[in-house]
């Protein structure tokens, strides 16, 4: 470890090493319900937008080399899975690494850094959500090294706008964060401002490198989109809130609203009385997205109308819905959803429940039963809620308010530059308020970042806060 040119080699090697029996124990990984939807698009050629079609591309690539050259769609998913350990454990020893210096060499942040590492390398979901083959898993990686650069950019201001190699890598970084979730570009155009109000001697090139961003992904969602034939995802999925909020008011105070706003609603939602609290999926899945595309504002009119009657009601639905985002004491996997909170089995054929000719789903076959019964306790089981405190280490609402107390610790040190990075944290945070459910890998992306939280409120020298 005193080599620091190759201390990230073997922080690196030692975390994936320590993944291993998480592969092992999933083999061939973690193939969940929104891949079987993915691999549809990807044999049938009509891929939509609904999911990143970065990964879609990645995930159907993988899969189609495993069945051609290894034989099994189940060889595809074990590539993939690799491929997904070396890059998240390559993410994971190289933030470790700059961290090193910024702990200290010894005292308590070099205990801090000990306990970091061994977080990344023991604790089960790591390796779980590292063989799981959804688009979270490598948007977290992105997104941990845009918050990371974002940190040292704000932190060494003139070294890091001297060098045009850290402003490309920045541009691409953050285009990619946004190739792996459609709402990456919106978390970064939040954070912008605050780029350039904090470092505001250089707002020219800041604009520069934001407008880099923009056009970039401007013509990634355009030009690249109609060559590739991609078509555009539902309306629905950006509007889980407002249905939520309005199907709970069919079914909890319908007579708070008149007989033709009853008839709106309905007409916008077939199937509001299957209103869950906990996911908007069952409510969601028939809305009239054709109806709402003919006039948004008039559905937008009715929203506001019912809520104007119906506050207290909107609400409720809506702090019901991602509860798992800002109590950490919620208790997962929550029984009213069909979702486990962590997957750990695959995707099967009554889970999705619609016969297609291309429907693809993978066979796990766990390699040690000791293994498979460890990390399924620790993970889709639920196991770990029955252990004090652990529980508080899987919710992504600890992880929300541990980066409170951190905007609180930098405003107490007058270090108001780490705005910039806390922004992009809250932005995130608040997508996650908008999601159409509670689930771990959402809010993965938060606890992953909070050792770099930790080095924006700690002292320069010793690590210590």
């Amino acid at each position: 470890m005193k080599n620091k040119k190759k201390s990230w080699i073997w922080i690196w090697g030692l975390m994936f090493l320590a993944w291993i029996p998480g592969l092992l124990a999933a083999w061939p990984g973690v193939f969940v319900v929104d891949n079987v939807f993915q691999m549809k698009w990807y044999l049938e050629g009509t891929i939509s937008a609904h999911h990143p079609i970065l990964h879609t591309y990645l995930l159907g690539g993988c899969l189609k080399l495993g069945k051609q050259i290894l034989g099994s769609y189940e060889a595809g998913v074990a590539l993939l899975a690799v491929l997904q350990m070396l890059f998240l454990s390559f993410v994971y020893a190289y933030v470790l690494y700059r961290l090193k210096d910024r702990f200290g060499k010894g005292g308590s942040g070099k205990i801090v850094w000990w306990m970091v590492l061994a977080y990344f390398a023991l604790m089960p979901y790591h390796s779980i959500s590292a063989v799981t083959t959804t688009k979270d898993t490598i948007f977290a990686g992105f997104f941990l090294l845009v918050v990371w650069k974002t940190y040292e950019m704000v932190k060494d201001q003139k070294s890091f706008f001297a060098s045009w190699k850290q402003a490309v890598e920045y541009v691409i970084l953050t285009f990619l964060m946004c190739g792996f979730r459609n709402t990456g570009i919106y978390i970064f155009l939040f954070t912008l401002p605050s780029m350039l109000i904090v470092c505001r001697k250089y707002w020219k090139r800041v604009l520069a490198l934001g407008l880099s961003v923009v056009v970039l992904w401007g013509i990634f969602t355009g030009p690249v989109y109609e060559r590739l034939g991609i078509t555009k995802g539902s309306s629905a999925e950006m509007l889980c809130v407002p249905i939520q909020q309005l199907s709970r008011v069919m079914v909890d105070a319908p007579e708070e609203l008149t007989e033709k706003q009853q008839a709106q609603v309905e007409a916008y939602i077939p199937d509001y009385s299957k209103y869950i609290s906990a996911v908007a999926d069952p409510a969601k899945d028939t809305f009239n997205v054709q109806l709402f595309e003919m006039d948004p504002g008039r559905f937008v009119k009715l929203w506001i109308q019912v809520g104007l009657k119906c506050p207290v009601v909107y609400v409720e639905a809506f702090l019901a819905t991602n509860e798992g985002f800002w109590n950490p004491f919620a208790y997962y996997p929550n029984p009213d959803t069909y979702l486990p909170y962590i997957p750990y089995h695959g995707a099967d054929l009554d889970q999705v429940g619609i016969s297609w000719e291309h429907q693809i789903f993978i066979r796990q076959t766990p390699v040690g039963k000791g293994l498979d019964w460890f990390y399924e306790k620790m993970t889709e089981a639920g196991s770990y809620n029955r252990i004090p405190l652990l529980s508080l280490l899987y919710s992504a609402a600890t992880a929300f308010w541990l980066i409170v107390v951190g905007i609180i610790v930098c405003i107490r040190k007058k270090r108001y530059e780490m705005a910039v990075p806390f922004f992009l944290l809250i932005g995130l945070w608040g997508t996650l308020m908008l999601s159409p459910v509670v689930v771990f890998r959402y809010g993965y992306p938060l606890l992953i970042c909070l050792p770099v939280v930790w080095a924006m409120c700690c002292n320069k020298t010793d690590g210590k806060l």
